[in-house]
């Protein structure tokens, strides 16, 4: 396993996981101690499914934004990290060895209720040894292995940015990031940080991102996050993300996830 340097009771809570012998599946229902942890990777298999809330995950250079209902695949020796911008999150999180791989890539999937179902039932058993309870362990053991073949790869969230080494887009995203209610336009985040518009379009091409397109998939996430807080309506959630009228918002909200937002959160 490898981590930086920080308070030593996350650094052992990582290396228990270490410590979980090669016969047993460890699975809990958990919160926010799961997240927040500096960037890390585990020498098995890692699943996360996320009950409630939104999750960012950075790994393997890019940023990941993931919602309810869907099923984070981490293979074995992936270093990531979680962080979530809401109040309130609440994950099942498992972890596993296997001698061969299903995948080795870091996927995001699309659950059904079958999926849940089964999770549920693995996860209320916390830690299943293959010695103490050879049926349950056979039937968790061969669920996980088949979740990258049984579940398909999620559209949207799993779309995802990479994360620039270009020191002055780190600082234009992050503001963007922050201002995202305001009414942003490139001349305007060129003119604050000193750039024409032409070398900050130069910027953002060179890494393969377009303005707008990263404002709007900005505005979107943080309005999935408001909504799953409960403390806003749609109609609110627009003006408050930065859209000048809600139709706007619903519009946009299509384009990137490919549904409305009644449709999107009635689901």
């Amino acid at each position: 396993m490898q981590f930086a340097p920080d308070n030593s009771w996350k650094e052992k809570r990582l290396s228990l996981i270490e410590k979980i012998p090669d016969c047993e599946i460890l699975t809990k229902i958990t919160g926010r101690e799961e997240i927040e942890l500096n960037p890390h990777s585990h020498n098995r298999h890692q699943i996360i499914y996320i009950l409630s809330g939104t999750l960012h995950i950075e790994a393997n250079g890019k940023n990941h934004f993931v919602t309810e209902r869907h099923l984070v695949w981490i293979p074995e020796g992936t270093i990531h990290r979680l962080s979530s911008n809401n109040r309130q999150i609440s994950l099942l999180v498992g972890y596993f060895r296997t001698e061969t791989t299903p995948d080795d890539s870091f996927i995001i999937f699309r659950t059904d209720e079958m999926t849940a179902r089964n999770l549920d039932f693995i996860s209320h058993r916390r830690r299943i040894n293959m010695y103490k309870s050879p049926e349950i362990y056979s039937f968790a053991y061969g669920f996980l292995k088949a979740i990258p073949h049984i579940c398909k790869k999620a559209t949207f969230p799993a779309q995802s940015f990479i994360i620039t080494d270009d020191n002055r887009l780190v600082s234009i995203l992050e503001y963007i990031k922050s201002n995202i209610s305001q009414d942003l336009t490139i001349e305007h985040v060129a003119t604050r940080f000193g750039l024409s518009k032409r070398s900050l379009t130069r910027i953002f091409t060179n890494s393969n991102i377009r303005f707008v397109h990263y404002l709007n998939y900005q505005r979107v996430v943080r309005a999935i996050e408001i909504i799953s807080d409960g403390s806003m309506n749609i109609e609110q959630t627009a003006y408050e993300v930065g859209f000048n009228s809600p139709n706007s918002f619903s519009r946009v909200f299509r384009q990137i996830t490919g549904e409305s937002p009644s449709g999107y959160f009635r689901k």
